[in-house]
């Protein structure tokens, strides 16, 4: 499985908008064969701070997901949007089976 996080964090001013883009990327995602799990999330302390979790059944459905059309105009919406750029963490399980 591949687990990956992706963190936001809007330009003051533009968390709506922030939160826009990146809610409108849910629906999409979850109907995608091999997306397990895609969740946003807001920080409670700080309405800048936005962050995607992710599960994806294997890199191929990970790479299904980076080729979708919906996942380009994410990418080009949030010029401008954009305090700093996103943070994109991937991560493995460190469960013992």
């Amino acid at each position: 499985m591949i687990h990956v996080t992706a963190a936001f964090v809007a330009q003051a001013g533009k968390e709506t908008q922030l939160h826009s883009v990146l809610t409108a990327m849910l629906e999409p995602t979850r109907n995608e064969q091999g997306c397990l799990r895609y969740v946003l999330l807001k920080d409670k302390n700080d309405a800048t701070k936005f962050l995607f979790q992710e599960l994806f059944a294997d890199q191929a459905a990970f790479d299904f997901h980076c080729d979708q059309p919906y996942f380009h105009a994410l990418l080009a919406k949030l010029d401008g949007l954009l305090a700093q750029e996103p943070e994109i963490t991937f991560f493995e399980s460190a469960e013992v089976a």
